[in-house]
């Protein structure tokens, strides 16, 4: 295992007492901790500009960790092992020092509402990068003076690396401020032109409609929600590297605590219902011993509601699921939608139910569907809409809840043209009804809103349990089209998508 190596930046924009005595203290300070580090004063009394000289000195920096700090010093040498702490511990990839008891969203409102949310501490000049980061946004930045403050947090929204403030402790006064609330609208008009002129380099394509109009909306532990402007979907900035090309292999696994998402699962009677009310719909498009693929059983009720009707078949990547399927007489197979073989005919239909949120390459697992279905087959997929008003409602309170499981959330626009694109036929689209016990219901009202749940809760004594509410999500009905759809892979050998 490597040492860390930090490279510390130290601007130098005039006659600074404190110079030599900083120097010390973070030369002390840093052999203290075993860290390998360089330290670096960047001059820019020769005529350069602040920002010229900062890009040249954090390109030019060899450490694994970039840090730049206030020539006086004004908190603890310790702040900087702080910051190099967060950014080695892989909670954040941009640390930005704030004065303690100055942490005030409200504070510079418009460069906030014209800029990005997360600005730095004017007064603090103490920032850090892991390498990744400060290649790419030192080689960007364009600002000089304290624009490039205001561009380094534009640019690390825009490339949706994560940004953490690290609270510090002033010993003493700063010096001066790197930007002001009404000089700093000349430099965010600036970065504005500039990125409208294409001066920066652009960002990942979307993964779902390859737009670059991508942004960061969210930042949840350990990563970032991105939001794409044209489509309007929100995925992960980083998916988890599952090789889902190796075989499928039957593991023993002990049976694990159940999750919180786990435990807002409806009860069986509801779970029941829901299914019920699916196979009617199935029932309404095919006809009868249909060849049926269920991806992702779950809890096999709709498998064994569909099983009694038509001929049925289920995969899941989780092999304590498909092994709990098979005990009930079930054709489950324990597999995922790129490694499962169909080893007979083509299916009349596949039911995908909230399932595609979790798939990282949408337009490949709609591409490896449709060869699984017959000519005019039927698609019926059920996923989170982003445009619906109960998820627009709820997003902002939510986002964590909603990507603790999910990869990608799509809006109803965005499906269309992806289902369209990918060779299908749009039959119909509506929302999606599912059985939910009042429990579960009085529940989340009284989380939300007591009053309303007190309400909610005299109303619920007449109606039935479970009741069929709507859960921001829609329900596409869509066939299988004759010909060749869009060459898909061709437009994305263009140009990578995802972020970074």
């Amino acid at each position: 295992m490597t040492a860390t190596s930090v490279s510390v930046l130290v601007p130098l924009a005039g006659p600074c007492a404190e110079l030599p005595d900083t120097l010390e203290a973070i030369e002390r300070y840093l052999q203290s901790t075993g860290f390998a580090f360089d330290v670096r004063i960047v001059d820019t009394r020769d005529g350069a500009g602040l920002g010229a000289m900062l890009r040249r000195g954090g390109l030019e920096a060899k450490g694994s960790v970039v840090v730049i700090v206030d020539p006086d010093l004004p908190y603890p040498a310790g702040a900087i092992g702080n910051a190099v702490a967060m950014i080695e511990s892989g909670s954040t990839d941009v640390v930005f020092g704030v004065r303690e008891g100055h942490r005030d969203e409200r504070r510079h409102f418009l460069l906030r509402w014209f800029l990005v949310p997360a600005l730095p501490d004017p007064c603090v000049r103490l920032k850090a990068f892991s390498s990744d980061a400060a290649r790419l946004l030192f080689a960007e930045a364009k600002q000089d003076g304290g624009g490039f403050d205001l561009e380094l947090a534009y640019l690390a929204n825009k490339y949706g690396f994560r940004v953490e403030p690290l609270t510090v402790a002033a010993t003493h006064a700063p010096r001066a401020k790197t930007f002001g609330a009404i000089g700093g609208l000349f430099a965010v008009t600036s970065i504005r032109l500039t990125d409208r002129n294409n001066g920066y380099r652009a960002t990942r394509r979307c993964l779902v409609c390859f737009s670059s109009e991508v942004w960061t909306c969210a930042q949840i532990d350990g990563n970032i929600v991105r939001s794409c402007s044209r489509c309007k979907c929100r995925y992960l900035n980083q998916f988890a590297n599952l090789d889902d090309t190796q075989p499928v292999r039957r593991v023993l696994r002990s049976h694990h605590p159940a999750t919180d998402a786990e435990r807002e699962r409806p009860s069986e009677p509801a779970r029941e219902k829901t299914s019920r009310r699916r196979l009617a719909a199935l029932r309404r498009q095919l006809g009868p011993r249909a060849r049926v693929l269920e991806i992702g059983v779950r809890d096999g009720s709709f498998g064994l509601a569909t099983a009694s009707e038509f001929e049925y078949v289920g995969i899941d990547a989780s092999s304590p699921v498909a092994r709990a399927a098979r005990a009930r007489g079930l054709d489950v197979y324990c597999a995922t939608l790129s490694n499962f073989v169909n080893t007979g005919p083509a299916f009349d239909a596949v039911t995908i139910d909230h399932v595609l949120e979790n798939m990282a390459d949408p337009h490949d697992s709609l591409a490896r569907i449709k060869d699984l279905l017959k000519p005019g087959g039927t698609l019926f997929l059920s996923t989170f809409d982003t445009e619906a008003l109960l998820y627009l409602l709820s997003e902002r309170r939510r986002v964590a809840h909603y990507f603790r499981t999910h990869l990608v959330l799509y809006s109803r626009s965005a499906l269309i043209e992806l289902l369209e694109h990918s060779g299908f036929e749009i039959a119909s689209v509506g929302p999606d009804f599912q059985y939910r016990d009042q429990k579960f219901l009085r529940h989340i009202l009284g989380a939300r809103s007591p009053l309303l749940a007190r309400i909610a809760s005299a109303v619920m004594k007449i109606l039935p349990d479970p009741l069929l509410v709507g859960s921001g999500s829609i329900r596409i009905v869509a066939r299988r089209r004759a010909g060749t759809p869009t060459n898909i892979r061709a437009i994305r050998s263009v140009e990578p998508t995802h972020a970074r």
